[in-house]
């Protein structure tokens, strides 16, 4: 009995892209944090938005399979997933995203905030029924499905604020801007496989080529601008505003390798820094604004 739940947790780990899903929840307390600022930390309010914002999320990534399944089933790396070897139906998947879908909005509408729940919805609607389906015509997808991707952060802001206002536009356009170099160093990573399922994700025509090197690296560059904003309008101190620059710089070397070498290897070193980057800049932005 215990083997068997063990089995089934697996699989629904892989349906709902768990890890993924945490990352996620994790990015709504941050913007929480930062909406809070230096004032109390409602503590009753932190677990219903992480919990909400995990099963609205997780509902997400199976409806993504849902729809792809067909198309995981050509690439090595998803392959493997419950729906392709039928050990999740595609009826249990679907009553299973109905369930998590209705406790998630239900926890965030009561127990964090209404227009926190409405942004979940509109999250959750442009990435699995928006975002997924693009995927499979045309390469706009990724500067689609960053939106959702960026909305968590409002959906914590949301929580400590009651509202969004020219601070919390500014995390989520970082978000956004963020997520860019990110999904295309996976699309380069990924190329050969994607292509073989009829995927094309990267930037421009023509594969892993200088031009969506170029494009990768510049798309970097959108960062700076957001960080200047955020100190020259006393968001940020000065001394945040260096670290934060220095961080970039040094992500920014990652996707300037990449441009030089135009590697597996360097899309992958482009990938792992994005994921170390972001959270690094999510720590010395709550650490700011809890001192202000």
């Amino acid at each position: 009995m215990i083997k068997r739940l063990q089995t089934k947790f697996s699989h629904y780990k892989k349906l709902t892209k768990f890890h993924v899903d945490i990352v996620v929840s994790l990015t709504a307390i941050f913007g929480y944090l930062v909406g809070r600022g230096a004032h109390s930390i409602d503590y009753a309010l932190l677990l219903p938005l992480f919990i909400g914002g995990f099963l609205v999320t997780a509902t997400a990534h199976i409806i993504n399979q849902l729809i792809e399944q067909h198309l995981d089933a050509q690439m090595k790396r998803t392959a493997e997933r419950p729906l392709v070897t039928g050990s999740i139906s595609k009826k249990e998947a679907l009553l299973s995203a109905l369930i998590m879908s209705t406790l998630g909005l239900l926890l965030l509408y009561f127990g964090v905030h209404p227009f926190a729940a409405f942004i979940s919805l509109v999250s959750l609607i442009m990435y699995a029924f928006i975002y997924t389906p693009l995927k499979q015509i045309n390469r706009v997808a990724i500067w689609i499905g960053a939106i959702p991707g960026a909305l968590p952060i409002l959906i914590g802001y949301v929580g400590a604020t009651g509202s969004i206002d020219r601070l919390g536009i500014l995390l989520f356009l970082f978000q956004v801007a963020w997520q860019l170099p990110h999904f295309w160093a996976i699309a380069w990573l990924w190329n050969t496989e994607y292509q073989k399922a009829g995927y094309d994700l990267l930037p421009t025509p023509g594969g892993t080529n200088f031009r969506n090197a170029l494009l990768t690296f510049l798309s970097v560059g959108l960062l700076y601008p957001l960080l200047f904003l955020l100190w020259r309008q006393g968001d940020i101190t000065l001394t945040v505003f260096i670290v934060l620059v220095v961080l970039t710089l040094l992500f920014t070397l990652q996707a300037y390798l990449l441009l030089k070498k135009r590697t597996i290897d360097a899309a992958y070193r482009l990938m792992k820094a994005s994921v170390i980057y972001l959270p690094l800049v999510q720590l010395l932005l709550v650490y700011n604004f809890s001192n202000f």
